[in-house]
């Protein structure tokens, strides 16, 4: 199975991230879309690009974050994306994001990588200054 590797290190205490990561309305200031949520799965609409639904799990503090993709194009639907988080040292925390269970690393997994990046940068910024920054459109 491929797997997407990337961390950051963002100014910002560990749950803050967590917040930025669990909860709809701030997933949407720096992801973007429409992100609506019920009975913890989470559906992201977005313009001209397809929707995702994630069942996003654990939500209590200290947890590592995963987000299950029930829905999405192409090979994405039962790959998950886990979030986790140690002190990085002076006020920063590093964030280590793995997205695993992809059958390869062609097609929909190379999307998938340039765009994790891009969406964790903007998590890293959305944390530290608490300005939403939208990486993604929201439909019309």
């Amino acid at each position: 199975m491929a797997e997407i590797h990337h961390e950051i290190k963002a100014r910002a205490a560990p749950d803050r991230i967590r917040k930025a990561l669990s909860n709809p309305a701030e997933v949407e200031a720096w992801h973007g879309g429409r992100v609506t949520s019920a009975e913890g799965v989470w559906r992201f609409e977005f313009d001209g690009a397809p929707t995702f639904r994630w069942k996003v799990e654990p939500l209590e503090s200290g947890a590592d974050i995963i987000w299950r993709c029930l829905e999405g194009p192409g090979d994405s639907v039962g790959t998950e994306a886990v979030f986790k988080f140690r002190p990085a040292g002076d006020g920063r925390t590093l964030v280590e994001f793995v997205h695993r269970g992809w059958p390869h690393a062609g097609g929909n997994f190379r999307k998938c990588n340039t765009q994790w990046a891009v969406l964790l940068h903007h998590l890293r910024q959305f944390a530290e200054t608490g300005k939403a920054a939208p990486a993604l459109r929201a439909p019309a």
